[in-house]
């Protein structure tokens, strides 16, 4: 199958999860998660912490999206974006970053790449 569909789990904005995400595909939060998360396996591996989510725990996402809080410390081995309403409390470890204004990042970032070049 060349055009294999690609699976997307929601977590609505009333939901609250106590515990541990883990998925390969693509992850939507829109809800309250205290746990860690880790969304990594596939090409299409993706976090996306909309505008009204919360994160209390650590991050660990081939590809970060941040529109909401996170409370704890963001790993990805791709891509991490911070939108205009990120508020991030936590270190942040990428390949490649984007910050938009607004964005709030109280922590460190380091890239992965930066001990190869």
């Amino acid at each position: 199958m060349s055009g294999a569909s690609t699976e997307r789990t929601i977590i609505g904005q009333s939901a609250v999860v106590v515990g541990n995400i883990v998925s390969q595909e693509l992850v939507q939060l829109k809800g309250h998660v205290v746990g860690n998360i880790d969304v990594n396996g596939s090409p299409n591996a993706q976090l996306s912490v909309l505008s009204q989510a919360h994160v209390e725990g650590d991050i660990s996402a081939q590809q970060a999206v941040v529109n909401g809080v996170v409370t704890g410390n963001i790993e990805s081995t791709g891509r991490v974006e911070l939108h205009a309403g990120a508020d991030v409390k936590g270190n942040i470890s990428y390949a490649t970053m984007a910050i938009e204004h607004g964005a709030k990042l109280y922590g460190m970032m380091s890239n992965t790449h930066a001990k190869q070049h």
